[in-house]
């Protein structure tokens, strides 16, 4: 599952390109699994099914493309993946199908195998993934959560084409990349509330907003802006996006909406069709409380300005306009 927008791909490749002394990787340890497993507990399945579908947002990537209409239209659409990727200079990868399907899907994976993808980005074969599920400090309960739904998809026998990596791109994934983990202990749990804490736990480790809305640099792709300060390009069909500033500065949008006007942004957004590259369909899903949870959070961040760059503002598709959803007044003459 993709926990990374679909549009902040491409920071992968500067992150592989960039690297230049690296020495052949042995073969990957077993890593621990902490004995989580799948569970049939239908409330288990049920909060597993609500993470995929939203913050979580697996579907925006593992959803078969040729449901996107449905996406769109607040489905819970075929996990079947075919939808491609382009990381340039690396090539294209596409997202497999994550169904049960013993042949075309992870029917045949082990819950361990299962677990350590999400946790510590490894393969069923033990070799790295690309960094785009950053899952690792997931509360056991909720990473048990997951595995327990994707045991209840409706197999899909339609194998996803094979990606299709460049010879940097092979060579970024069976020399230079390496096993990420945790970088701080998962909680055993993490109870849903309506407070800053948890909101801080949906906004690094679930819906990653934190991976969009800082500043990466461009050589590296590591983080170089302050913790949701925004201003990271994203160039998109739909146009070229800048990503806002989420912290409380005098000209950003939480200066412009409440709690409750926050939370129905979501609401109206994921309503209309948009090209933006934000999730904003499976966003829309999350409940009162969880979106609640990340206006409180985001309220709590020391004020600070959006870095620098002489890309154009932030861009709404003309739907969007027409239906008053732009960034109020001020925020669009910048």
């Amino acid at each position: 599952m993709s926990h990374l927008p679909p549009t902040c791909l491409r920071t992968i490749t500067s992150v592989f390109t960039a690297c230049t002394l690296l020495s052949c990787m042995s073969a990957t340890p077993l890593l621990p699994t902490h004995g989580i497993h799948a569970s049939d507990d239908p409330q288990l399945i049920e909060r597993g099914r609500y993470l995929a579908y939203g913050p979580a947002h697996c579907a925006s990537c593992h959803g078969d493309p040729a449901y996107e209409n449905d996406l769109l239209q607040g489905a819970e659409i075929p996990l079947s993946g075919g939808r491609r990727f382009d990381l340039g200079i690396l090539g294209t990868i596409v997202a497999p199908n994550i169904t049960a399907d013993s042949v075309a899907g992870i029917g045949r994976m082990s819950d361990d195998a299962v677990v350590r993808s999400l946790r510590y980005g490894i393969s069923h074969s033990g070799r790295p993934l690309l960094p785009l599920m950053p899952f690792a400090e997931l509360a056991d309960r909720d990473l048990q959560a997951i595995v327990s739904f994707l045991r209840t998809v409706p197999s899909v026998p339609e194998i996803a084409p094979p990606s299709d990596l460049s010879w940097v791109g092979r060579f970024a994934v069976n020399v230079i990349l390496k096993p990420q983990g945790p970088q701080v202990s998962p909680p055993p749990d993490m109870p849903p509330e309506r407070s800053a804490r948890y909101g801080r736990y949906l906004a690094y480790t679930v819906a990653n907003c934190h991976g969009c809305h800082t500043q990466r640099s461009r050589m590296t792709g590591a983080f170089v802006g302050q913790p949701f300060a925004g201003g990271m390009k994203m160039v998109e069909p739909g146009g070229t996006f800048v990503t806002p500033n989420l912290t409380p500065v005098a000209d950003g949008i939480l200066q412009y909406v409440n709690e409750p006007q926050f939370i129905e942004r979501f609401r109206m957004r994921a309503r209309l069709p948009m090209q933006s590259p934000m999730p904003w369909v499976a966003f829309g899903r999350m409940t009162d409380d969880d979106l609640g949870a990340i206006y409180r959070y985001l309220k709590t961040l020391p004020p600070s300005p959006t870095p620098h760059s002489k890309d154009a503002p932030m861009m709404t598709d003309e739907r969007t306009a027409e239906a008053g959803l732009q960034r109020p007044a001020r925020l669009r003459q910048r």
